[in-house]
């Protein structure tokens, strides 16, 4: 009966990544371009170094920069799948989000409004998975 159990737990899918850390070196913020419906390509990275720190339980993450450390928390789970996992969120400051975590292209995107209600793309490239 033992074996059965475990057989059974193993054969499970598991949809999420549990406790990790992702240390991110570059930043770029894109427009919506509402005329062709895409991300600008013009985004220009800059150096930005912060850490996203996700809980064991999936149920929020930190964002920490060397100014600022928010807490974000998951409203709904949305997908996990080819290691992409994304999410609704509010921040601690009371803002909504849709954050994807990207971990095979090594990418963090937050979609957002600005305070004219413009859609904005927030990336981080992901330097180190720990």
């Amino acid at each position: 009966m033992k074996n059965i159990i475990y057989l059974l737990l193993l054969s499970v899918p598991f949809f999420g990544f549990g406790q990790v850390n992702l240390s991110c070196n570059l930043k770029e913020i894109c427009d919506w371009d509402e005329k062709k419906e895409i991300w600008d390509k013009e985004c220009n990275p800059f150096e930005y170094n912060c850490l996203f720190t996700m809980n064991e339980a999936e149920t929020m993450f930190t964002h920490i920069t060397e100014s600022i450390k928010s807490t974000y928390y998951i409203k709904e789970k949305l997908s996990a799948e080819d290691d992409i996992f994304s999410y609704n969120v509010v921040s601690d400051a009371g803002n909504d989000y849709f954050f994807i975590f990207d971990m095979k292209h090594k990418e963090v995107k937050a979609v957002s409004k600005d305070e004219n209600g413009n859609s904005v793309l927030v990336r981080w490239y992901v330097k180190t998975i720990f």
